[in-house]
């Protein structure tokens, strides 16, 4: 069995066939509209004086879609896993459930990324001779301190 979806766009001005979605920003507020070519030339005509004499900045907010983490990745439930497993044995404080904060993120890539730590064992240099006058005063007894006492008067 075959499907064939169909989307056509209406023109949001006057109901006949649209060829494009407009997208603009006005007081903080995103729009868009589907609009055919005459009505989107239209549109552009009226503003073309208004954005000629504005600044731009940029894209406007609101290009942010649903999935789509702010480094362009996702962790995925595995990774999650993972990580709450690094923050637990690395003494970070992390619920079993929820968004895990970005700085918990962040210090887990950085662990990975971090060389290997140095062997447990460092090896042993050969010893160099010592002189028999340092060994004489490296064996020589050492006296304790006389230990101070103190009177409350």
């Amino acid at each position: 069995m075959a499907k064939r979806i169909v989307e056509t766009l209406i023109d949001d001005i006057d109901g006949s066939v649209a060829t494009e979605t407009v997208t603009f920003s006005v007081d903080g507020w995103n729009y868009t509209i589907d609009l055919s070519e005459t009505n989107a030339s239209a549109l552009r005509e009226v503003l073309a004086s208004y954005v000629a004499a504005g600044t731009r900045v940029g894209r406007a907010a609101g290009t942010w879609r649903p999935g789509l983490a702010v480094n362009g990745q996702r962790a995925s439930r595995a990774d999650n896993k993972v990580i709450r497993e690094w923050a637990a044995a690395n003494g970070q404080e992390l619920s079993d459930r929820g968004r895990i904060p970005t700085s918990v993120v962040e210090a887990y890539e950085a662990a990975l990324k971090a060389p290997a730590a140095p062997p447990a064992k460092a090896v042993r240099k050969p010893k160099a001779e010592v002189s028999k006058s340092v060994k004489a005063v490296k064996q020589a007894p050492r006296t304790k301190a006389a230990a101070l006492q103190f009177r409350a008067s």
